[in-house]
């Protein structure tokens, strides 16, 4: 598969298809008034012909132009959809002809599934350059991180086995594969800035500052996570952990009880350098689960939308 850089959802590719449909579109945008109010005021708009031909004309030298396409690895397809994942498996599900007895309501439905699931992980790119989806708007930690990678591969497996088969399956699997490949090199370098500061904080000697009794236990508690460090063995082995427990899910039940296990294994993987006697044990523990609670509520969410379209 070539990764097609005009290619942004399988509905306006549907479109596009016919050429005739397309002029035809185009002539009927042409010329016609778009009205509206905006800050108060009316305001009229007439779509012209030239900017009919630019938006079609001019769209894949656009996304060409990002700075992640630039420096995309040709051996890495997902290098060159970094922050739109989903794209990847999208364009490879429209030329596979599966969308063609769907409705537009139904394709959809099935993007809004895979760019939920690939949202975490396209937020960890080192350059932001354009997106379609990006709907991460706070960075992830590290151990939030172990956790996307888990749960994404087992949802797009999940996927895979529940709507797809035969050759189009084969093929989805093999994505799935590079999507693994590229996500791992990205995870296992990935440190929040957050966690970035507290590393380095943690190495300082303290400072004679007043401190109110909050401040100290919270600087406290801090420090001995930025100083809690981890092999790639230790991550490795939390994330194949992570994706034992996500491929066991097969209804909502399931998810619940995963869910919970996964918590108590991300905090017990990120507390580990505290002991359960010390001070700031119970407030680390209340510290992660706070600070990973955005991305358990977003794999509940795509894996719901997936166990409802089964």
């Amino acid at each position: 598969m070539k990764i097609d850089l005009s290619y942004y959802g399988a509905i306006a590719a549907r479109h596009a298809m016919n050429s005739t449909a397309l002029n035809s579109q185009n002539n009927s945008l042409s010329g016609k008034e778009i009205h509206g109010v905006r800050n108060g005021e009316a305001y009229k708009l007439i779509i012209s012909d030239e900017l009919v031909e630019f938006q079609k004309e001019t769209m894949a030298d656009f996304l060409a132009s990002d700075i992640n396409v630039q420096k995309a690895d040709p051996s890495d397809i997902f290098s060159y959809r970094p922050q739109d994942q989903w794209l990847v498996f999208s364009q490879y599900l429209h030329e596979s002809d599966y969308f063609a007895s769907f409705s537009n309501e139904e394709i959809a439905s099935i993007e809004s599934v895979l760019q939920h699931i690939t949202d975490g992980l396209d937020s960890l790119v080192e350059n932001q350059g354009i997106n379609f989806f990006g709907g991460v708007k706070t960075q992830l930690n590290s151990y939030e991180a172990h956790l996307e990678l888990a749960s994404s591969t087992s949802a797009l497996q999940f996927f895979s086995h529940n709507f797809l088969s035969g050759d189009i399956k084969n093929g989805f699997d093999q994505l799935i594969t590079e999507y693994v490949k590229h996500n791992t090199d990205k995870v296992s370098n990935h440190q929040s800035l957050e966690e970035k500061f507290y590393t380095a904080r943690s190495k300082i000697n303290p400072l004679n500052a007043s401190l109110s009794f909050g401040q100290a236990r919270h600087l406290s508690m801090t420090n001995k996570l930025g100083r809690t460090t981890y092999s790639d063995k230790e991550v490795e082995s939390i994330i194949n952990r992570y994706s034992e427990m996500f491929k066991g899910i097969k209804s909502e039940d399931d998810l619940s009880y995963v869910l919970l296990k996964a918590q108590e294994e991300l905090i017990q993987f990120v507390t580990k350098g505290i002991s359960s006697k010390d001070i700031d044990y119970k407030s680390a523990k209340n510290f992660i689960a706070e600070q990973s609670s955005d991305t358990f509520n977003r794999v509940a969410d795509y894996w719901n939308m997936l166990l409802e379209e089964k």
